[in-house]
């Protein structure tokens, strides 16, 4: 039974693309992100991004420095991201989209 399990999804060429469990849009992220950048209110976009930003750090996806990553500083740098890409970006899954712009604004050294 696994195995045929795991040839279906080898003959199924949507089994390479990841599932993104979230009702939630890029754009729809967009809107709860209006206003200014350093606006250090407690509310959905804020949340999102510190909790995206809390798992990506503790997985080792991004390694960001202390001096550069307060709350402010962190939100303002995706909301920055999402403005930059919000046509380029149009409908997907805002987690893959705050993602990159955490790890663009806080990467590892590869060795």
């Amino acid at each position: 039974m696994i195995l045929l399990m795991l040839a279906l999804a080898a003959a199924d060429p949507s089994a390479d693309r990841p599932v993104v469990v979230s009702s939630l849009t890029t754009q729809q992220m967009l809107e709860y992100c209006q206003g200014k950048d350093s606006d250090p209110t407690a509310n959905f976009c804020t949340g999102y991004i510190l909790g995206e930003f809390d798992a990506l750090s503790l997985s080792g996806g991004i390694c960001p420095l202390p001096a550069r990553a307060s709350n402010i500083e962190v939100v303002a740098t995706v909301r920055r991201y999402l403005r930059a890409r919000a046509k380029k970006t149009g409908t997907g899954a805002p987690s893959f989209v705050v993602r990159d712009a955490l790890r663009d604004a806080y990467p590892c050294k590869r060795k």
